[in-house]
């Protein structure tokens, strides 16, 4: 069961797509149905019949749709395999392959879907959808460095920071959860005032973000305040490093939060810790949740 703290997360994280709420309606071509919005179309996709015409424009619109409509059930095991098998037939295009690496990325395969999205940039997509690819990497590549509970392998932390970096270049509007993932890169690469940096700035951005619904600012902020306290306890200032993570907890607003906040705390002060405790997880695309949720 999700915590209320990982619901919050889901909230501020990148997803598929989002899903209009409306009532159902009578059959219509692919193209209206799109116009109408996912709840309408994922009611009647599995009765449209497919195009025949693999190569064209129809047959990629009526494969992503479907994808789509799986993913928004989190049905992601059968998309990741009606997409292998459409695209054995018809063609690895970029949006498929983002479509693919997605639900990879949500079933945990974190190789195979930064492979994917790998594939989908290379593939030649605009320069405006660029940035969601590379946020997708670089969430991609964080968890797989530090999925193994080993320490990070620094090839693909490095890939991981690369990818970051790109996206506050590309988005000149990014936020501030995209500050806060660099930091946890820098800190587990042992960057330590670059880190604290960031996690600063995340804070300051933080503030007044104006993309987090409801509760999420403050979930954001306890986040960033443990991340902050870690970083300064690992570069040897460790009351101040204790301090910050004392009071991440004291502002969680929740109890559940403020359980996993003192875990946090407890794995980061334990001297044969290592990296950024056991309970330290990449979550979605350019987000970090301290319970390990993957949606």
């Amino acid at each position: 069961m999700k915590s209320k703290f990982a619901r919050g997360l889901i909230a501020a994280s990148l997803s598929i797509g989002n899903v209009a709420l409306a009532a159902p309606f009578q059959k219509e071509p692919i193209g209206t149905l799109k116009d109408e919005g996912w709840f309408k179309a994922c009611l009647q996709i599995d009765d449209l019949q497919e195009p025949a015409d693999t190569a064209g424009k129809e047959w990629r619109d009526h494969v992503s749709l479907k994808a789509a409509c799986l993913a928004e059930a989190r049905r992601d095991a059968e998309a990741v395999a009606f997409l292998e098998e459409k695209m054995a037939r018809g063609g690895r295009s970029p949006q498929l392959l983002d479509f693919l690496g997605t639900s990879q990325f949500r079933l945990g395969q974190n190789a195979e879907a930064a492979a994917s999205f790998e594939e989908a940039l290379e593939g030649g997509v605009s320069y405006n959808d660029r940035p969601n690819l590379y946020r997708k990497l670089a969430a991609a590549y964080l968890k797989q460095a530090s999925a193994s509970g080993k320490a990070p392998d620094k090839a693909v932390l490095a890939k991981a920071e690369r990818y970051t970096r790109l996206l506050l270049e590309t988005d000149p509007i990014a936020g501030p959860a995209v500050y806060a993932q660099l930091a946890r890169v820098r800190l587990m690469q042992g960057a330590y005032d670059e880190s604290i940096s960031l996690f600063g700035e995340a804070l300051t951005l933080n503030a007044s973000y104006p993309g987090w619904p409801g509760e999420v600012r403050r979930i954001m902020e306890v986040e960033f305040t443990m991340g902050l306290g870690q970083a300064y306890y690992r570069r040897g200032d460790k009351s101040r490093g204790a301090a910050l993570m004392e009071q991440a907890i004291d502002i969680a607003p929740t109890e559940s939060l403020k359980a996993v906040m003192r875990t946090i705390r407890d794995d980061t002060l334990r001297p044969a810790s290592a990296g950024l405790g056991a309970n330290w997880k990449p979550g979605l695309p350019g987000v970090w949740t301290a319970t390990g949720a993957c949606t």
